[in-house]
């Protein structure tokens, strides 16, 4: 999801913020809500979920415009990779109020940051959620950028959580729908309960940090912790700034962009920045460094589809088709639908001569894709011959 480059198009942009500084763009924005307000989208969802619309900020800093949500007791918490090293951050709530608030600092290895809204003293009160089931529909509620105020995105039909064991960076993945400048938004189920905060999403697959994790960082937030909080954030704007430079190059990258995605993205230990990295240099056929960070978010979170999709790419292109075949499989266990996966199994599985696979394969055609089927039967048919 990009936020960033989303917030080169807005109305306000890096470069006024410099000019500007925070203060004066408060005051612009200030002086906008009478003439600007949000626009309601219309809830079709049900009420619970339509109510948390009520919760919902957008989040604007002198890079990207973004999402948060109020807790209880009026916290509101968004991503770290929202708030990054900014010392505070310019706020909206669905009433098109206009205010600050400040980056709590922690230390827990996970995506998340609290903000203390300006001139209030927020207590945590906790979050009741439910926790004898894990809900496959989900529903995103974030800051909508097109209606300037919050909106409920259509519901996933299916979710995958992460095993009790794994790590605090590994995330639900679900393919409820969220854009660009949702990052931060809540996650609910059908009857409201809070399953995550969003982190990430392409319109097809959204990443949430589960809602368990947030009491963590609550129970961690210091001023012990900024120094590194802060270096963390640092290191998460640097990352981001190269990733977005990188996506208009699309081979030769010069060398001092390489070092700095190769330094700054590994140090955020940022799932979905990890993965961006990975992306941008199987783009550029760097292929030992696009495994590199692919096997680092994996590790991190081992079932995100995201990342398995990024890595059957990067060894597809790297012709290395042992190694893509189990990718693919775990892959298609959790998105068994998804045709760019279906063409690389079928090419995967005639190269090496896997017919069982590919058999499985021509049957998840049928029941998805099933235009591709006659194509995919003729290459396996003399794959197999030969």
């Amino acid at each position: 999801m990009s936020d960033r480059k989303t917030f080169r198009s807005c109305l306000l942009s890096s470069q006024a913020v410099t000019v500007l500084g925070l203060a004066a763009v408060l005051a612009v924005l200030m002086m906008s809500v009478n003439v600007m307000p949000a626009l309601a989208a219309p809830c079709e969802a049900p009420a619970p979920v339509c109510a948390w619309t009520e919760r919902i900020v957008g989040i604007k800093t002198p890079n990207m415009i973004a999402s948060g949500t109020i807790l209880p007791g009026g916290h509101i918490v968004t991503n770290h990779h929202v708030a990054e090293d900014h010392s505070q951050v310019i706020t909206r709530d669905a009433t098109g109020r206009v205010g600050r608030a400040r980056p709590q600092p922690h230390d827990v290895a996970v995506d998340l940051a609290l903000l203390r809204p300006e001139g209030a003293m927020p207590e945590f009160q906790g979050l009741t959620r439910k926790t004898d089931f894990m809900p496959q529909q989900l529903f995103v509620v974030a800051f909508d950028q097109g209606r300037n105020g919050p909106r409920v995105y259509r519901p996933g039909v299916w979710a995958r959580y992460p095993s009790d064991n794994a790590s605090m960076r590994a995330r639900i993945h679900t393919n409820a729908r969220a854009l660009p400048g949702n990052s931060g938004g809540a996650v609910v189920d059908a009857e409201g309960n809070l399953v995550g905060i969003l982190a990430s999403g392409d319109g097809k697959i959204s990443e949430i940090i589960p809602a368990a994790h947030i009491a963590a960082v609550v129970a961690r937030t210091s001023e012990t912790h900024k120094s590194s909080f802060s270096q963390t954030g640092r290191a998460i704007r640097e990352c981001a700034d190269a990733l977005y430079d990188a996506g208009s190059i699309s081979r030769d990258p010069p060398a001092d962009l390489v070092s700095v995605i190769e330094s700054r993205c590994m140090a955020t230990g940022n799932k979905q920045l990890l993965d961006q990295a990975g992306q941008s240099f199987g783009r550029w056929w760097m292929f030992d460094r696009s495994r590199l960070f692919l096997q680092r978010s994996l590790a991190l979170d081992p079932d995100s589809p995201n990342s398995l999709m990024s890595m059957a790419v990067t060894l597809h292109l790297d012709r290395d088709l042992a190694a893509g075949l189990p990718i693919l499989k775990r892959y298609l266990a959790i998105d068994p639908a998804n045709a760019q996966a279906l063409r690389m199994a079928v090419q995967v599985a005639g190269g090496l001569g896997e017919r069982e696979f590919g058999m499985q394969a021509l049957e998840l055609m049928r029941r998805h894709n099933p235009a591709a089927v006659p194509l995919a039967e003729s290459f396996l048919e003399q794959a197999f011959a030969e």
